[in-house]
């Protein structure tokens, strides 16, 4: 059978990506494009921590505990208590009016990055947006107890402005009408989305999406939903004055920066306010990672028919691709069981890998590391999906040849995967995040819908590293009601990712053991071959 030609994939009974044509097709095709119909990181910054020090992650643990328990009993399992942990362990409870609300934590510490004076944003809703999500994603239900707190603390404290009470560091109380930064936006985003997607299993998510089906039923929070989106996209290329265009492709994560302002006489300033000032954050005013994040994000809130320009779609590609490498050493493309030579053999790629900040020479953000990649693969992958829905852009994408381009990203992209492949260690990265970059892995691979990078099986690798490093420890869990009863949590704090370092970790973990993006790829089965057919065909 010949592989596909790009006429080929602009009939009409194609629907969305999948990785070949046909079970008995080479690969040497990347996706098919989709019909019109729409269509899920948080992520954590590949930038240095606060004190600029490089996060090397704890040693691995012992093998697998009992060896009698089945591989899927202790990731069940894990996965279980590492939700009763989550629940267990907001950073702060307290009252708002009549009620109470739950928080779980803030980023970072009081020293700006990129220095300067006054305290850092320490983006105060994306913990709890995070930790949310990461519950909703594992199946906790949206009635319960901590997920409505924490709601109630995003909407009453994060429904763009925001104020600073305290001289120092210490004494954070941030009003906000709409959350400050693109990465609490996006996980607020993706927190919202995933209360209502009520289709856990994957099949029954993609028809949901087929059929139009999932919808927000709430007014309130579909309002909301549509603020949020409006409020990220206008963040492109923030906090800069009237940026160039190619300054407003993508995100950044540290945004807002704040400074001490006059007037106001907020109690704590001296008569002065800390307001959000026009300064360009370190080293540039956009990074992949939270690009990724907010791509992702608006993917999911599509899928949820609040549509996105198609403009920012095509801003999006421009700048995952300025952030690949632009050339690498030739890569036979491993094909398991693809053995005849009949088209030429196996395909070469180029292995070409992704960069946090194009250009930045502060540690290992202007290199190709792993997490990057994946979030360049990823980004690749929604915006091929998100543009091919308009049909003149589809056409566009074929007749010029961006089409081909786009694939043989990806494909370099995966090269360069396979060509550094570690199950736990963030390649190439000074500055760890590892449980960040299996969780950037598997967002990847489960929009692509492939069991394979090169030869390995990524998803036992990562999975067998991160039950190696649970922290058990006993839990006063909360039930549906808010009523404390002990029971058993675990949590992960390699130590590599910025703080709240164990909330983050946990959150991540979660997302890559309970393959929380598994569900958001395209709403067509996926070949389940990882290579061609034994006969080359």
């Amino acid at each position: 059978m010949r592989a596909m030609t790009f006429a080929a994939l602009l009939a009409p009974a194609l629907l969305a990506l999948a990785f070949l044509g046909a079970a008995g097709e080479p690969e040497t095709a990347l996706l098919r494009l989709p019909r019109v119909q729409a269509e899920e990181p948080p992520a954590g910054d590949d930038g240095k921590d606060e004190e600029g020090k490089e996060g090397a992650g704890n040693e691995a643990g012992e093998d697998l505990g009992d060896q009698n328990v089945s591989f899927s009993e202790q990731v069940n399992k894990a996965i279980e208590e590492g939700v009763n942990w989550l629940r267990a362990n907001p950073a702060w409870k307290f009252n708002i009016g009549d009620h109470d609300v739950y928080h779980w934590g803030l980023v970072k510490g009081t020293k700006i990055y990129g220095g300067g004076t006054g305290p850092q944003y320490r983006h105060p809703a994306g913990p709890t947006a995070l930790a949310l999500y990461a519950l909703l994603k594992c199946g906790v239900d949206p009635d319960d107890h901590e997920i409505e707190k924490g709601f109630a603390w995003l909407r009453e404290m994060h429904t763009i402005t925001e104020q600073y009470d305290g001289t120092d560091g210490s004494g954070f109380s941030w009003t906000h009408t709409q959350a400050g930064s693109a990465y609490e936006i996006s996980t607020m985003i993706l927190a919202l989305t995933a209360k209502y997607d009520a289709y856990k299993k994957t099949s029954g998510s993609k028809a949901a999406v087929r059929a139009g089906k999932l919808k927000i039923k709430n007014k309130e929070d579909r309002e909301w939903l549509i603020e949020l989106v409006n409020g990220l996209i206008e963040r492109r290329g923030n906090p800069a004055d009237n940026p160039p265009a190619n300054e407003r492709l993508g995100w950044r994560y540290n945004t807002p920066k704040l400074s001490l302002g006059g007037g106001g006489g907020r109690r704590g300033g001296g008569g002065k306010t800390w307001n959000r000032n026009g300064s360009v954050p370190p080293h540039a005013n956009q990074d992949l990672s939270s690009t990724q994040l907010s791509a992702m994000a608006l993917f999911s809130a599509q899928r949820f028919g609040v549509k996105v320009p198609i403009e920012v779609w095509q801003d999006i590609l421009a700048f995952t691709l300025d952030h690949q490498e632009p050339d690498g050493p030739e890569y036979e493309r491993p094909t398991p069981g693809f053995v005849s030579e009949r088209y030429g053999g196996k395909p070469k790629d180029r292995v070409r890998g992704f960069v946090y900040i194009k250009g930045s020479n502060d540690g290992s953000e202007g290199i190709a590391t792993g997490s990057m990649t994946a979030c360049g693969i990823a980004n690749l992958l929604i915006t091929r999906e998100m543009l091919a829905q308009d049909s003149k852009v589809r056409k566009e994408l074929l007749d010029s040849g961006k089409l081909k381009e786009i694939d043989q990203a990806v494909f370099d992209g995966l090269a360069w995967l396979d060509r550094n492949w570690s199950s736990f260690t963030n390649p190439k990265s000074r500055y760890g995040y590892h449980i960040y970059y299996l969780y950037c892995v598997e967002r990847a691979m489960d929009i692509l819908g492939k069991k394979l990078v090169g030869t390995r099986l990524w998803y036992p690798e990562g999975a067998k590293e991160i039950l190696k490093r649970q922290n058990p420890v006993a839990v006063e869990m909360p039930d549906k009601k808010g009523r404390l009863h002990s029971g058993q949590g675990v949590f992960w704090n390699t130590n590599s990712t910025h703080e709240p370092h164990d909330v983050l970790d946990t959150c991540f973990a979660l997302l890559y053991l309970k393959r929380a993006t598994q569900g958001m790829g395209p709403p067509v089965a996926i070949t389940g071959e990882d290579g061609g057919p034994k006969d080359g065909r």
